[in-house]
């Protein structure tokens, strides 16, 4: 995963993923969500549930309200691989904790991605370092953005929120990718 980028960009897909767990090597995807935007518009957008191995515990069916039942007759996660991987295409991948769902669709498709990715919880840590925690759902309260439901899809569009409100935090504070990371490091003024 060495294509981690901090750039201010228009066009890109959000990408977010529900698993059974937090393992990459011993828990999988249930679920894959990812928004095609142009010019900050979503302009497309792919959903899926995925049907796992293993059963989905209480806890993950109570956190995402995602059942056994629910996906009992989905596609497992490589009948559905070259659906993600020409959806995204080329585009820079956007998400929040971007690595976690990187690592599990490596992991599940054997395979490295080649996309240039960035991460909302790294710019969300400079811009507002007045709270404790930078979660989505953290994000999503302070910044009053869509609901964080543990639904892929509805991550993406929180996470797109944020992504735009991270925009314009830059833009009214006169802010540059510069001014956040001096030299790569976390720098702020």
């Amino acid at each position: 995963m060495a294509n981690y980028s901090r750039r201010i960009i228009n066009d890109y897909c959000v990408l977010d993923t529900e698993t059974t767990g937090l393992s990459a090597y011993y828990d999988e995807i249930i679920e894959v969500g990812i928004l095609r935007v142009r010019n900050n518009i979503i302009v497309d957008q792919y959903s899926q549930l995925i049907h796992p191995n293993n059963l989905i515990d209480d806890f993950i069916a109570s956190l995402t309200g995602i059942t056994n039942e629910m996906i009992e007759n989905m596609p497992r996660i490589e009948e559905v691989k070259s659906d993600i991987l020409s959806f995204i295409g080329e585009d820079v991948i956007i998400g929040h904790n971007t690595s976690f769902d990187i690592r599990f669709l490596e992991e599940s498709f054997g395979e490295s991605l080649s996309n240039t990715y960035m991460d909302t919880m790294q710019f969300a840590r400079k811009l507002y370092p007045e709270l404790k925690h930078h979660r989505l759902s953290d994000m999503s309260d302070y910044l009053s953005l869509s609901t964080n439901e543990h639904r892929s899809l509805a991550d993406c569009i929180t996470t797109k929120e944020l992504y735009d409100a991270v925009k314009a935090k830059m833009e009214s504070d006169n802010l540059r990718i510069e001014d956040l990371w001096v030299n790569g490091k976390r720098s702020r003024k």
